[in-house]
């Protein structure tokens, strides 16, 4: 069956078939999708990548498919890559990357990064930013958030007052109380604090955030908190954002797609639907076409 299968994959790309593509990926799980590449490698002497590259598919369909054929690691390590090339940076990869993934997945990727562009991840993320943002971006990667899942009611009830006082209670913000807490209380601890704040002074420290900060800094300390309470409200809202108005974000749709239909689509769906009162599955197939969107649509409906 195997074996089979890999003959498939090859006659697709050699043929150009986009639909038996789609098919290959409709019919198997993520964790054989990547072994399929592998064994399509020790049969064929040749990188999957490669071949699919030669083929010379449309780009959007070309992005979606050759991301999906690499590891979540390697996927990481070429959006950082590509984050960071050119003039500026993309700040909406960085943030997604370094909030939502483990310590232990952020030392995969960069121990992959160096090996893909033989370049070390933190000296080029340092480079890529500044002020604010940098401080957040490097508190989290230090990774020395609490592991306490019974945080003292008192304790967080201070916190959220000290947080009061360095943003909303005074003139001007003092960022770097924001940045210690946010960079090294627990979930639960920060949690805990979110409430005491919204008990205490009437807004939700989205709303305080939003008031205090803008722009990469903003948006880094509101994704520490959708990374730790609501990840599937936090990329239901930025597949919202992708396909709303007269353009499609083909990039950012890809990238939320494929990081996370083998972790959250059936629970991200039911989000979408909550937030927007829209189906996503409906949303995507009316935005983007062909091919392309069908291979978007299998993805989605992975989970079903």
């Amino acid at each position: 069956m195997i074996e089979e299968t890999i003959d498939q994959l090859e006659a697709a790309i050699r043929d150009k078939n986009e639909q038996n593509l789609i098919n290959i990926v409709q019919d198997n799980s993520q964790t054989k999708l990547l072994q399929l590449r592998e064994d399509y490698k020790t049969k064929f002497k040749r990188d999957l990548l490669e071949d699919l590259k030669k083929a010379d598919f449309n780009e959007n369909f070309h992005n979606a498919i050759t991301g999906i054929f690499k590891n979540p690691v390697e996927y990481d390590a070429f959006l950082l890559n590509k984050a960071m090339k050119g003039i500026g940076s993309n700040k909406n990869i960085m943030t997604e990357i370094i909030c939502f993934r483990d310590k232990e997945r952020i030392n995969a990727v960069k121990d992959k990064y160096q090996e893909m562009y033989g370049k070390d991840l933190l000296a080029e993320l340092k480079d890529e930013s500044s002020g604010v943002y940098q401080k957040i971006m490097l508190g989290v990667l230090e990774g020395n958030r609490n592991v306490n899942a019974n945080p003292d009611l008192e304790q967080c009830s201070k916190i959220a007052e000290e947080l009061y006082k360095a943003g909303e209670g005074k003139f001007g913000t003092n960022e770097e109380v924001f940045i210690n807490y946010f960079t090294t209380l627990s979930p639960e601890e920060l949690l805990l604090v979110c409430k005491e704040y919204h008990k205490k002074y009437g807004r939700t420290m989205v709303e305080a955030l939003k008031a205090e900060f803008s722009g990469a800094a903003k948006d880094i300390l509101r994704a520490i908190l959708y990374s730790m309470f609501s990840p599937c409200e936090y990329f239901a809202k930025q597949i919202m954002e992708s396909i709303k108005g007269a353009g499609t974000d083909n990039d950012k749709l890809i990238r939320i797609i494929i990081t996370r239909y083998s972790i959250d689509m059936k629970l991200l769906k039911k989000y979408f639907k909550r937030m927007y009162n829209k189906d996503l599955l409906t949303e995507i197939k009316d935005d983007v076409s062909g091919t392309y969107g069908k291979l978007l649509e299998a993805l989605i409906n992975k989970q079903n």
